[in-house]
């Protein structure tokens, strides 16, 4: 992923979503709330004749504010949703609040239109210092994100029961419409550092975002001015940027906004279209709703691959180490038969002592032990091998996830936590999971790669040990046909040859994209297990996907080929 992205939202960002909640939601009647992740909560407010969604997160690295499409329903309640919930009950939203610069939202909740503010929400989207709080007419502290004791900072404490107390005051300058270019120059030139951090250094509201929007809208020809230190940029260049400046601060309070994507990552809210040749225009709600869910879910994505292969890695390492020990255990008890003769020599002496006999008895005893242990250490030889074989599996099912160009995040991520759960249950790992709905979770379940043969068969691919398991033996049929990589990890793949017989050219696609989906991918022919459905057997206790059969024919497969074909097919996932 792009550094920097997903884009932190920043004060212009802010002010442009309540914009337009102002002037779309006010006054409106609370509906409900409800809390996907930790540190997100979503609330539903009811028009006349509309219903709107907000999605509020305090998450430190992406605090966020925007209007969002129906989400699905949560079976699980948080504490905090539900003190929300039955706490604005029947109430009515009828104020928005948020000063100049300041990243704190306020939103006042009355019994009705006309009444008097009863209950606060307030939002602090502040980086790592985010934070929600659900206050009573007195600002007393109902409800509150994360709680913050004295022994966590000496400013200011944030505990429920606790009077709200505004964050630290910003003494940075205000930006203003009618500064001079030369007092806007000395303000920034206190300190010689580059102009990014002169300018965020200096005033209220400028983000490191802000400073890149105002350098590609300046049309300097240095694209990096920015990182310039201030001494040695020209007056005639900083003009550029201060007259663009002008723009924002105009921009940001007359609420004139408009949302575009430039430098093909990064989006901007107070642009307009002929300043960064953007022709496709989007309504601004529904660009940002667009553009965190999309880079959110990337990193969420990113995230699950990297927590699996650290599993992956530091359960290699384990299973490798104790594989070595026991291989070392197997080379010491090769020398059974050394103390048993060692007790021979003992017993055929023609003098033999006490001491001589229980010396002897001794090594008998070694002897023996190290004799029955070997059958022990080779039983968990297997079994370390057995483990590093499916580890390799879980690895292999990993890289495949980007063998499909087409597919949705959704699908990648649900797919991949998947995985996740399988690993975790094959060896035991506990993790800490948020709360969910189990009843959901256990409905909503990725499914195999689907695609049709050049002669029309169906052919599924598994692309986790759930899947292999299926499509292997719970949806074929004795006339199906199984294939798979040869000593290689990889995914099952199954032709659905009982409908109708299967031509050599549809034999074998299935064999191009079962090297495809291996660990052997990057050879140029992988050799392949075909196997008549009915001659698969599963392996008990070998967990999900494992499988043995007796008679198999070995066909080429071509992981290249098998790529060409799959990318001019629409999957159905």
């Amino acid at each position: 992923m792009q550094k920097g992205v997903p884009q932190v939202m920043d004060i212009t960002s802010i002010r442009s979503v309540l914009h337009y909640l102002t002037k779309n939601i006010l006054p409106t009647k609370f509906e409900t709330a409800q809390q996907p992740e930790p540190n997100t909560i979503q609330l539903c407010f009811r028009g006349v004749d509309s219903q709107t969604w907000l999605e509020v997160s305090w998450n430190g690295e992406s605090p966020r504010i925007l209007k969002i499409n129906k989400p699905e329903k949560i079976g699980r309640e948080s504490t905090l949703s539900k003190q929300i919930r039955y706490g604005l009950r029947y109430m009515a939203l009828i104020s928005i609040d948020q000063d100049n610069f300041e990243r704190v939202i306020k939103f006042g909740f009355a019994k009705k239109p006309g009444d008097e503010i009863s209950k606060y929400l307030i939002f602090e989207l502040m980086g790592k210092h985010s934070n929600i709080f659900y206050l009573d007419n007195k600002h007393k502290i109902i409800a509150v994100g994360k709680q913050i004791k004295s022994s966590q900072s000496s400013f200011r404490t944030i505990l429920t029961g606790s009077i709200y107390s505004n964050p630290p005051v910003n003494f940075k300058k205000q930006p203003k419409e009618d500064e001079t270019f030369q007092s806007w120059k000395e303000s920034i030139s206190t300190v010689p550092e580059s102009l990014k951090y002169c300018l965020i250094n200096t005033y209220q509201g400028v983000s490191p975002i802000l400073t890149k929007q105002l350098e590609v809208v300046s049309n300097n020809i240095d694209s990096e001015i920015m990182e310039k230190n201030i001494e040695f940029i020209s007056d005639a260049n900083l003009k550029e940027i201060f007259k663009s400046w002008k723009i924002w601060i105009n921009r940001f309070n007359n609420n004139n906004f408009n949302f575009s994507i430039f430098n093909n990552f990064f989006y901007c809210v107070w642009f307009f279209n002929k300043e960064v040749n953007y022709e496709k225009e989007i309504d601004l709600c529904t660009g940002l709703e667009n553009y965190y869910d999309y880079y959110l879910k990337q990193k969420k994505f990113e995230l699950l691959v990297k927590k699996i292969e650290g599993i992956i890695f530091k359960r290699t390492n384990n299973e490798k180490k104790n594989l070595n020990m026991q291989y070392d255990l197997l080379s010491k008890s090769e020398n059974y038969e050394v103390y048993k003769e060692k007790a021979d020599k003992i017993f055929s002496t023609n003098e033999i002592k006490k001491q001589d006999i229980i010396r002897g008895q001794k090594l008998y005893k070694k002897s023996k032990k190290l004799k029955r242990s070997r059958e022990l250490i080779k039983e968990r030889l297997n079994i370390y091998k057995h483990n590093l074989e499916r580890l390799d599996e879980f690895t292999t099912l990993l890289e495949n996830l980007n063998s499909l160009y087409q597919e949705e995040l959704f699908a990648k991520i649900k797919l991949v936590e998947e995985i996740l759960e399988e690993i975790c249950n094959e060896f035991n790992i506990n993790l800490k999971r948020q709360r969910e709905d189990k009843k959901s979770s256990s409905e909503i379940q990725s499914s195999p790669i689907q695609v049709n043969t050049p002669g029309g068969l169906k052919l599924q691919i598994g692309r986790n040990m759930r899947q292999n398991d299926l499509i292997s033996f719970k949806f074929s049929k004795k006339g199906d046909l199984w294939f798979h990589a040869q000593e290689s990890p990889g995914s099952h793949v199954v032709l659905k040859s009982s409908s109708q017989a299967a031509s050599e050219q549809d034999l074998q696609i299935a064999a191009d994209l079962a090297a495809l989906f291996s660990k052997a991918k990057r050879n140029i022919k992988v050799p392949i297990n075909l196997v008549k459905v009915k001659d698969l057997q599963k392996i008990k206790k070998g967990g999900p996907g494992c499988v043995s059969f007796k008679s198999v024919e070995i066909i080429w497969g071509n992981p290249t080929r098998g790529e060409d074909y799959i990318k001019k097919l629409k999957t159905v996932i």
